[in-house]
């Protein structure tokens, strides 16, 4: 573990090298959703790490990060993510951000193009919809402070996962809530990055992602941010590529393990050259 420092926050991040022997590794940076720290990428780093380098953090009031004590933006949480990979001495990354996480490497897609080998969206938006946010993910939230991960996540699990997984894969709903339980989130985090999110809209700006490799990954039966809003993120950007997951929730990685290391790797590969 390691620390990238802000004025007025420190952002712990760990950097996993490659298991096996690989000369001159690929880079990515793995960007985490609402309340989530960078260990709840725990399903997906061993697969990428096998032949690839990759760096996870925690988002500011997560994990062993600085607390969240005021509204958070944009900038402030994409200021943080320069901050990680200047500090991990990495000039470029293929960048994954799921959910909020999606939201923030957009935003550093377009304002640190330089940074960005190849960009990769999971479950998330562009923004500027006047929809409501999902009222239990919002409620469990906001009560985690007060009821605990445990009981919250009862109220939250059915917005976040696939039928299919509730009812045919309990065992791996369990491993999650392990998981989140023993996770770090402050009082405040939750309505920290909430106003981050309330404040994300590149709707207009995405066009100016054409020409940086896209790769957008929406699950069919999202509950938090529908299917609808990821083929419109994904053709909106030039050029984005788009797999819809059948069957997967909003915890694509739970949901759709394999489907996401497959896709997710195949596009690394493909854009390995960007780098060079």
């Amino acid at each position: 573990m390691a620390f990238a420092s802000r004025p007025d926050a420190r952002i712990s991040f760990t950097v996993h090298e490659p298991a096996q022997p690989v000369s001159d590794p690929e880079t990515l940076l793995l960007i985490m959703g609402l309340t989530g720290s960078g260990r709840m990428w725990w399903r997906l780093v061993p697969s990428f790490s096998r032949r690839h380098r990759v760096i996870v953090f925690d988002n500011r009031g997560t994990g062993d990060s600085s607390p969240a004590r005021r509204r958070l933006t944009m900038a402030d949480m994409v200021g943080d993510t320069v901050a990680v990979l200047d500090s991990a001495e990495v000039d470029r990354a293929h960048v994954l951000g799921a959910s909020m996480g999606g939201m923030i490497a957009q935003h550093l897609a377009l304002d640190h193009r330089d940074r960005i080998a190849s960009l990769m969206l999971a479950c998330t938006t562009a923004g500027g919809h006047p929809a409501a946010p999902n009222a239990r993910l919002l409620t469990a939230a906001l009560l985690r402070p007060v009821l605990g991960p445990k009981r919250t996540f009862s109220l939250v699990a059915p917005a976040l996962y696939s039928p299919r997984t509730l009812d045919g894969a309990p065992d791996r709903v369990e491993e999650d809530l392990r998981r989140r339980a023993s996770d770090r989130v402050g009082g405040l985090t939750a309505w920290a990055q909430m106003s981050a999110i309330a404040g994300h809209n590149t709707r207009s700006r995405l066009s100016e992602l054409a020409d940086l490799p896209t790769l957008v990954i929406h699950g069919t039966d999202d509950r938090i941010v529908p299917l609808e809003q990821g083929r419109d993120l994904a053709q909106r950007i030039p050029g984005a590529s788009f797999v819809e997951v059948r069957g997967a929730g909003h915890l694509l990685a739970t949901d759709a393990e394999a489907d996401v290391v497959s896709a997710v790797l195949t596009h690394v590969e493909r854009h390995t050259a960007v780098t060079r």
